[in-house]
């Protein structure tokens, strides 16, 4: 007799349509193009201070808030009862972000980059494994360790994420500047810069992902009875 009920296929299908694209994607596209009307009509010109400001603001702290919501909502419906539920329900916010975000740039090599570096499912699974563990942080009166893992879950994945974009609008600003001394040798090191950042927060994000997946597995045979 199996004790806990896991979520099920169908379950995490709606959590990607539903929490993913109505409560997170939906709002975020609304408030972006509210941004960019207000900026626009400002005359804040399109430019490398603009591209860093809307980096941390109008991406990383738009998107990372609705898509923090939409889990939230997910979590309020499903009650998740363990580390996988948490990383693969957040997951599924994050990646139906990230494919809509994609399909609606019609940049053939934005889309490619997505697939080589998909940074919103991983920072949204990430996201998922800290919030667990700062439920049962504070289940277990943990205040520290509570508090710990609520800024990695959710300052830590902003922060994350606007650097990401600002170095990308840093190298794309170096790469079109030929005017400027040093530019191509600027862009190209921040260029490799964020390759090799990419490369190594999917290692290790893939790393932890296996762990609580296997560990899951242990728990799952510890409870059937």
């Amino acid at each position: 007799m199996n004790m806990n009920k896991s979520l099920t296929s169908k379950d995490y299908r709606k959590i990607f349509f539903l929490y993913g694209i109505v409560y997170a994607t939906i709002p975020i596209i609304i408030c972006e193009i509210i941004w960019d009307i207000i900026f626009d009509g400002i005359g804040l010109k399109v430019g490398l201070y603009r591209d860093i400001v809307e980096s941390f603001f109008r991406a990383a702290l738009i998107e990372e808030t609705f898509k923090f919501f939409g889990f939230t909502k997910a979590n309020k419906k499903y009650q998740f009862s363990n580390e996988k539920e948490y990383m693969i329900a957040a997951g599924m916010i994050g990646l139906a972000y990230g494919i809509v975000e994609k399909l609606a740039s019609g940049n053939g090599m934005s889309i490619i980059l997505g697939i080589i570096f998909p940074m919103h499912l991983l920072w949204q699974m990430n996201q998922g494994r800290h919030l667990f563990k700062y439920q049962k942080a504070k289940e277990e009166n943990n205040h520290k360790e509570a508090k710990k893992e609520l800024f990695l879950g959710t300052f830590v994945i902003f922060l994350i994420h606007g650097c990401w974009d600002s170095i990308i609008s840093l190298v794309s600003y170096f790469a079109s500047e030929s005017n400027l001394a040093n530019s191509d040798l600027i862009g190209g090191i921040l260029f490799i810069i964020t390759i090799l950042f990419g490369l190594t927060y999917i290692i290790v994000s893939i790393i932890k992902i296996k762990k609580v997946l296997k560990n899951n597995k242990k728990v799952s045979k510890k409870v059937k009875m």
